[in-house]
């Protein structure tokens, strides 16, 4: 039996492209599209238990922003334990693949890569592996090893500044009082030399 794939994306041509793609090299079964994790889940309900997919293949900024992908990919690994999620996406930023694989991804695939780096993804996560593009996997490790400066609260502060948040709303998000985020934020500039949150972004950022 063919190993099925639900594709998440909201533009109507990278999809029909990705569905083309898929059935005709990576020897799987479409079991759905959304473009909207509301639409998905919606589709999931649907469906039962006994028919969730192998593998869910997500664009990251869905619903209009990449907060969503990333409750989304929560939100799965919760919900179906079992699924293989991989993301597929224009940010190859370095902070936001660790972001989103924290978050409970299998795969991270950059849309500037070739068709087949999404082939070799699919191929590790259904031997039970993890894949990071190929392009990417280096400034990971890069990144990976700077986060060893930051407590865990810090980290969790940092992804989020660099996800746009102020102050207001990591302090929400985080059910802490803004002093603390604002004392945490300082302690990230003293230990990177950095002085703004544009410095942050530019460093560790969406480029």
């Amino acid at each position: 039996m063919k190993k099925s794939f639900f594709l998440v994306e909201d533009h109507s041509l990278m999809r029909q492209g990705i569905m083309t793609y898929l059935s005709k090299n990576a020897d799987l079964k479409c079991a759905g599209v959304a473009g909207s994790a509301q639409e998905f889940f919606l589709a999931m309900s649907q469906c039962g238990m006994d028919g969730v997919p192998n593998v869910l293949i997500t664009d990251l900024n869905i619903d209009g922003s990449m907060t969503s992908g990333i409750q989304l990919i929560q939100s799965c690994r919760r919900k179906y334990p079992e699924l293989k999620i991989v993301v597929y996406s224009m940010y190859a930023a370095a902070s936001v693949v660790s972001t989103t694989m924290n978050a409970g991804a299998d795969a991270y695939v950059s849309k500037l890569s070739s068709e087949e780096e999404l082939d070799t993804a699919l191929k590790h996560v259904f031997d039970g592996g993890q894949y990071i593009d190929s392009a990417i996997s280096g400034k990971l490790v890069d990144y990976e090893r700077s986060l060893s400066l930051f407590t865990q609260r810090e980290k969790k502060i940092l992804n989020l500044v660099l996800m746009g948040k102020q102050n207001a709303e990591i302090s929400e998000e985080l059910e802490i009082n803004k002093r603390s985020v604002e004392n945490h934020i300082s302690h990230i500039y003293d230990k990177t030399g950095f002085s703004s949150r544009e410095d942050l972004i530019a460093h560790y950022g969406y480029k």
